[in-house]
């Protein structure tokens, strides 16, 4: 069967359809995991630490910290991030800081309320904008309001703030709600006007320190009218805020306006999965997925979406690799020029692996000796190209080039601005020979890897794209 080809048929995203909020448009995110990042203050560890780059396990402490994160702010800045999304930083006894105790401090193993304001101040100094995680559907069985309940029952003035029986009872069953049935995590009764009260008011006081936006967990397990209210708050508050849900499949309802601008695009990462890392799928079925995401929403929605090759919450990329470089290289590429808002979880830039949690958790690589270097220069050099080019920040997108393996091709264009990005993820050398319209004829230039490459093209762009290859294409004229 013949490849497809398609041509491209507009030359500009309508600005109705562009992202909200509209920073976003030239924002490369990066996940920091604050207990695995640096640690900057060996003060405030907590006790015992285990050695720096050893082997995470569920409860062990590594001594990452805020201050950490501001000693490697020159770290992200050279790499060119310019967005933080911190997992959990108030006070909690893990970890990982799901199990809040205190909303209205920070945890004193990561530092103090002067430490992030210095942070908050030095990134935007930067121009690095920050969103904290929210943990509202449950707190820890440390919290202050569950312990006055488990000490007092019923007495207590907090004994409607979560579903229990009398007497409450953790072991060997819990028998109050929980998230998932773990006992250390209660889960709030958002039905109790007091409850959602007080979490509006802890939204409000970390709003007004001067954050971008919240990145919810588990939002799809609180009342669903909740959210509305939590909108209008924050978008009061800061209209410029960007609000993502952890929504890990369709996202329809909670995408129409009134609850959430974005989602963790984990459909997004599937097929990502199944076309690079695993080759379950070829270059067809890939462009019908991609399409049928991009048919599901809005095109605002699209270009707002929260695009990740993987979190915390799951194995690293290049472990789904099976420590393919090859295989991360083109999924990184496909990353910063698809669009939506690209994500990278921290680590991932140098080549870092893991499996499932604990193991996607490990500490962060300092040593640059053991750094793969091609990941990272690939990787630098592509949010290079992101924040420079409109085409890939706000441009249209057309499929270019698909066939009934791994060979798979797209435009991206704003104005007199024309990229056109190809794969191959076969391990033989694939012709492509695309149609070009006429005001695309002339001189291209081979951007990604750069090469100094460029060829005339008259009727159709022709190129043999080696195996396993990655790269960019700009139009010159």
């Amino acid at each position: 069967m013949q490849p497809k080809i398609l041509l491209p048929e507009e030359t500009l995203a309508e600005k109705g359809n562009l992202p909200e909020p509209a920073w976003l448009e030239n924002t490369v995110f990066y996940q920091i995991f604050p207990e695995r990042f640096f640690n900057g203050d060996p003060t405030n560890d907590p006790s015992p630490v285990t050695s720096w780059g050893e082997k995470p396990e569920l409860f062990n402490y590594f001594g990452g910290d805020l201050a950490g994160i501001l000693q490697k702010i020159p770290y992200l800045t050279d790499l060119g991030i310019n967005a933080l999304y911190l997992n959990p930083i108030f006070d909690a006894p893990s970890n990982h800081k799901y199990d809040t105790r205190d909303y209205l401090r920070i945890s004193p193993d990561f530092g103090d309320f002067r430490t992030y304001l210095k942070l908050l101040k030095t990134l935007k100094q930067k121009g690095i904008r920050l969103i904290l995680d929210g943990v509202f559907n449950h707190t820890g069985d440390q919290f202050w309001a569950f312990r006055d309940l488990m000490r007092r029952g019923t007495n207590s003035p907090y004994h409607r703030w979560y579903n229990c029986q009398y007497p409450i009872q953790q072991f060997p069953q819990p028998n109050y709600e929980c998230w998932w049935g773990i006992e250390t995590l209660p889960k709030l009764n958002f039905n109790e006007p007091e409850v959602v009260r007080y979490i509006l008011r802890v939204v409000a006081y970390w709003t007004l320190t001067g954050i971008d936006g919240w990145r919810l967990d588990v939002p799809n397990e609180v009342r669903a009218d909740f959210w509305p209210i939590f909108r209008r708050l924050v978008k009061t508050l800061n209209p410029e805020a960007y609000i993502v849900g952890e929504i890990w499949h369709d996202a329809d309802f909670w995408l129409q306006g009134d609850k959430f601008d974005s989602v963790m695009n984990y459909p997004l990462r599937n097929l990502i999965l199944s076309f690079f890392a695993k080759k379950e799928i070829n270059a067809d079925q890939f462009d019908q997925g991609l399409a049928g995401l991009r048919a599901r929403y809005s095109e605002k929605v699209t270009r707002s979406m929260f695009n990740l090759l993987g979190s915390h919450d799951t194995p690293r990329f290049l472990t789904k690799c099976h420590g393919d470089r090859r295989r991360m290289l083109q999924a990184m590429l496909f990353l910063l020029t698809y669009p939506g808002v690209p994500v990278i979880y921290y680590g991932d830039e140098i080549g870092m692996t893991g499996g499932k949690d604990p193991d996607c958790r490990k500490t962060m690589i300092w040593d640059e000796a053991q750094w793969d270097r091609e990941i990272y220069q690939s990787t630098k050099a592509l949010i290079r190209l992101r924040k420079e080019k409109k085409a890939l920040q706000r441009g249209s997108f057309r499929t270019a080039f698909t066939s009934h393996h791994g060979v798979y091709g797209y435009w991206r264009l704003d104005g007199r601005e024309c990229l056109l990005v190809l794969f191959n993820n076969q391990e033989t050398m694939e012709p492509v020979s695309i149609p070009l319209a006429p005001e695309m004829r002339g001189t291209w230039r081979q951007i990604y890897p750069v090469k100094g490459e460029a060829m005339h093209c008259q009727e159709r762009f022709e190129h043999t794209l080696p195996p396993w290859s990655g790269m960019i294409w700009e139009y010159q004229g």
